[in-house]
């Protein structure tokens, strides 16, 4: 292969770019043909761009192509089905150079790696997928890093760039090009980590591929996206792409987790695998882990853990400022991550001993003499189950859960949601999450058929009012749990995002409350 012709304008040899990927009888075709940027989206095509069009989620590319084209892109790279394709090759192939590349969809990423110089390359760059726990796992490993001034990027569900400038995007893992783009810049402002949470959608639809991950950790496996994957194995099959990057150093992986082991078996052939788990005696699970990572002893205290663990690198103690189980299970993950970063048990331990809490990630808002509230992203019938198990064992008051289901996505997890609530709740009130395009009062049906009783159960559609009964009615000594939308900042519904934030709320009730108490009013 010849070598990256980037100059100062960022142009670079269309050969370079496409070789291997495409035809090798096409490759002659990209001859001293250069282009200044790759475009998947028409509406930002330039003089000059390559625009790729393959076929997405919802539309194919070649029906905006024409458009691009008239827009001044160099080259239009296709591949796919469509009824009209051969008329809209036509009406451009004589303007510009068309080339079809068989699986683009899975090429895009590693084309976009070749044009920004392969900016994972020169870093440790680290993916962290599982239904529950990503964001967490992330945030605690980049604080971790840049603790210790080897300052580390992040990607994911709460923004990219880093740790203390994050730059929200929406998704959790943003489209192949912007991928690149975004590990170039963070590589271009001197981090030599990255850490990005890969969700299931990214790695179906190819948005990471061209990334060279170093490590690959995995959480835990539960019902979620099944609207867009069908079946909980074509969920799993998705998550199981990351550990089969090529190059991979070392997997991570939750062997408390039923699928976790079954991937630890899958993947321990062809790279490195280190176990994590809650439990004292790992000794069950030696044969689908090269290197061990458990606790010895976990000790609840109010806002946190004791833990002893034992670790490859030496055993200690040390404590961790978060709550809930899984929370001590999403720091083993990170201390693993930490030693096969080559950090030292010290300074691993040292680490994670610092670490706050993520934004709305069991995120504890308490003032003196009123009930404590929880706000968590908890959406997942096992991510609520956690979060509630773990109140338990750090509040000794009534638990108050307050959770709605979002519209458009999953239904089956809706009962399952109740279930738990019921299970482990002494008070709930189902109300909406974001209902996008359906009815609320339909998801919250769908919802209340999961609950055995209703004794202690309330449906209020109005998610401001729900919180406010939950505030008013609960004593000191309880704790409020706001499940569902965690660090959100607005309320989908329809297309429309509506101004809603679940700790703006909490901390604007909690207030009222309290004016109400000095007037002679509110709860004991």
């Amino acid at each position: 292969m010849q070598q990256n012709k980037n100059n100062k304008n960022g142009e670079v040899a269309l050969d370079f770019l496409l070789e291997g990927f495409i035809d090798d009888d096409l490759i002659e075709q990209c001859r001293d043909v250069t282009v200044n940027a790759l475009v998947q989206d028409n509406r930002k095509a330039r003089s000059g761009n390559l625009f790729i069009a393959h076929q997405g989620y919802n539309t194919h590319g070649l029906l905006y192509a024409q458009d691009a084209v008239a827009k001044g892109v160099t080259v239009v790279l296709w591949d796919g089905d469509l009824e009209n394709r051969n008329e809209i090759l036509d009406s451009i192939s004589n303007k510009v150079l068309c080339l079809q590349c068989h699986d683009l969809k899975n090429k895009v990423g590693a084309i976009a790696s070749r044009y920004y110089e392969q900016p994972s390359l020169s870093m440790n760059t680290i993916g962290v997928t599982g239904t529950d726990g990503k964001t967490s796992i992330a945030h605690f490993l980049a604080q971790c890093l840049d603790a210790y001034d080897v300052h580390c990027g992040v990607l994911g569900t709460l923004g990219n760039g880093f740790i203390n400038d994050l730059h929200p995007t929406g998704l959790t893992t943003v489209d192949a090009l912007q991928v690149q783009k975004t590990l170039a810049e963070i590589k271009q402002a001197g981090a030599r980590h990255v850490v990005m949470e890969v969700s299931s959608h990214g790695l179906d639809q190819g948005r990471v591929s061209g990334v060279a991950f170093t490590t690959a950790v995995f959480s835990n496996m539960a019902t979620d996206h099944l609207d867009y994957h069908g079946t909980l194995d074509n969920y799993a099959n998705a998550k199981r792409r990351l550990f089969h990057t090529p190059g991979l150093g070392a997997a991570v992986i939750n062997l408390d987790d039923e699928f976790g082991r079954t991937l630890a078996k899958e993947v321990r052939d062809h790279v490195c695998v280190w176990g994590y788990s809650l439990k004292t005696d790992v000794s069950e699970y030696e044969n689908l882990a090269d290197y061990f990572v458990n606790t010895k002893e976990i000790v609840a205290f109010e806002r946190g853990y004791h833990l002893s663990v034992a670790t490859p690198r030496g055993d200690g103690s040390f404590d961790i400022p978060l709550l809930g189980r899984f929370n001590v299970s999403n720091a083993l993950a990170v201390l693993a991550t930490l030693l096969v970063s080559q950090f030292t048990f010290e300074k691993a331990a040292a680490s994670l001993s610092a670490v706050h809490s993520v934004d709305g990630r069991v995120e504890i808002i308490a003032e003196p003499g009123k009930p404590v509230v929880v706000v968590d992203y908890a959406h997942t019938e096992q991510g609520l189950s956690a979060v509630c198990q773990s109140l338990r064992e750090h509040f000794d008051g009534k638990i108050w859960c307050v959770f709605g289901c979002g519209g458009d996505r999953d239904r089956s997890k809706r009962p399952l949601m109740a279930k738990v609530a019921e299970q482990y709740a002494d008070n709930v009130i189902v109300t909406t999450d974001n209902p996008r395009h359906e009815d609320p009062q339909a998801i919250i049906d769908e919802v209340m058929s999961g609950f055995s009783s209703l004794d202690d159960v309330e449906a209020i559609i109005d998610r401001r009012q729900a919180i406010d009964i939950v505030i008013t009615n609960a004593n000191k000594g309880d704790v409020i749990l706001l499940a569902g939308k965690g660090h959100e900042t607005s309320q989908i519904v329809g297309d429309v995002h509506i101004a809603f934030d679940d700790r703006r709320v909490a901390r604007e009730l909690l207030a009222l409350r309290e004016a109400e108490a000095v007037n002679g009013g509110g709860a004991s």
